[in-house]
């Protein structure tokens, strides 16, 4: 009874895998839609673990690959155990903290950091959301104890303060955060198309008709005339160049000489 509850649960997830696995070429992601084990970690022994081998895997492929579609599962499978730990948090501590805005915040630095994530035990992304929900829930704490040194006008004047209006300081902090994230992803657009246009004609024209003309993979496949199979081959070694380079790029961009030589 219980196996069966399981199965059904898990099986609205098992598509979704697949077509991920299609679209990244991730083979755990096949392996976990098919209910077969995930290699390089230990085999799940629990429905639990099994879940939570689900999400960590997720997390690898969209450390590897940078696919938002990945990464919505991924926050779709977690948000409400995320959001039931912080809300558990706030409760037995003090101030006024919206969780949501702490969710908000927790899933922003998932995506924005991929690169710290090791996955090496089934509840990998477990563990290391968790860290980032705690360090996260800190900060806001922490945001809530220096506002509350001041002693709003409000306050003075007998009125009771809107706990769900923006302070003029969170207000100007999200603002530059904005601006901050815009010139950084402009950044790594302009990354990206180098290293795409170091890729061969045919990776390029597969990427350019599956990712930005939205064609499907059959329609692309027939377009170039190769297999269906090489075809997702032919995309997956292209993404892996994109992003190992990226990852080149952006560690050589990261040496003090290189930040040296930028300043001048």
């Amino acid at each position: 009874m219980n196996s069966a509850t399981s199965e059904t649960r898990q099986q609205p997830y098992a598509d979704r895998l697949r077509d991920l696995w299609e679209d990244t070429g991730d083979g755990n992601l096949y392996r976990l839609s098919e209910g077969r084990d995930p290699e390089g970690m230990a085999a799940p022994q629990s429905d639990q673990e099994r879940n939570d081998a689900i999400s960590s895997c997720l997390m690898e492929t969209f450390k590897n690959t940078g696919d938002t579609k990945v990464f919505a599962l991924l926050f779709e499978l977690n948000r409400d155990s995320f959001l039931s730990a912080i809300q558990a948090k706030v409760r037995r501590g003090s101030g006024h903290v919206d969780a949501q805005d702490v969710l908000q915040e927790v899933f922003l630095n998932i995506y924005r950091y991929p690169r710290r994530f090791l996955c090496d035990r089934p509840d990998s992304f477990r563990n290391w959301g968790h860290r980032i929900v705690r360090n996260t829930l800190l900060k806001f704490l922490k945001g809530e104890t220096r506002l509350a040194r001041f002693t709003p006008l409000e306050e003075d004047m007998g009125q009771k303060e809107d706990q769900k209006a923006r302070s003029p300081y969170r207000s100007a902090s999200d603002s530059e955060s904005a601006e901050l994230v815009d010139f950084a992803y402009l950044v790594y657009l302009n990354l990206y198309l180098q290293h795409y246009r170091r890729l061969s004609q045919k990776e390029q024209q597969a990427l350019r008709m599956v990712e930005v003309e939205g064609a499907s993979y059959k329609a692309t496949a027939a377009e170039l005339g190769i297999r269906l199979e090489n075809l997702k081959m032919v995309i997956f070694r292209g993404r892996r160049k994109i992003f190992r380079g990226l990852n080149r790029t952006l560690q050589d961009l990261a040496t003090p000489c290189a930040l040296e030589v930028a300043s001048n």
